[in-house]
């Protein structure tokens, strides 16, 4: 297998774990729940939204070809990066209830987490290493058209002049 085909899977692994893991502790009944407690329609939803939204944060901040300026470097990370570590945080503490939830040890429950969606964030990035879009590519500019040659008019030929030696003019006594 390729180096691309394993960042594909571990960009499937990490994305499908860390969506089953947040969707599977949100089952997890509350203190004190009535039996047969199922969870509501929004939390399941809600669940599925954090890792969803990890991958997206992280795919808009590497794919997209940013213009150069503090206002433009300013936009993408004052406005993606809090939402990425919002989310992050959020499906990290879902996961890590999960663990201790299954009887983890407590280094487990801490550090598992980072392994489920730093797979995912780690692998998408090695796709982006993989194929990097043509304008980070650092290839030469082209080198400027040559401009045309400046060449003179050529100067009109000289006439020729006729200069007889020892010829007298008409009309001219000697």
């Amino acid at each position: 297998m390729t180096g691309r085909a394993w960042a594909y899977l571990g960009t499937a692994l990490g994305g499908f774990g860390s969506l089953a893991a947040n969707v599977a502790h949100c089952y997890i009944p509350p203190t004190g729940a009535p039996a047969g407690w199922r969870p509501e329609a929004g939390a399941v939803l809600s669940a599925m939204f954090w890792p969803v939204a990890v991958f997206i944060a992280v795919e808009i901040l590497v794919r997209t070809v940013w213009p150069a300026g503090w206002w433009w470097r300013l936009a993408r990370f004052a406005g993606l990066l809090p939402v990425a570590l919002v989310a992050a945080v959020v499906s990290y503490r879902h996961l890590s209830g999960l663990f201790r939830h299954y009887g983890e040890d407590p280094l487990t429950a801490t550090l598992g987490p980072l392994a489920v969606d730093g797979l995912m964030v780690m692998a998408a990035a090695a796709l982006l290493a993989a194929h990097p879009h043509p304008a980070r590519t650092a290839e030469p500019e082209p080198a400027p058209e040559p401009l045309p040659e400046l060449v003179p008019e050529p100067l009109p030929e000289p006439r020729p002049t006729l200069h007889v030696v020892g010829a007298i003019p008409s009309g001219v006594v000697r």
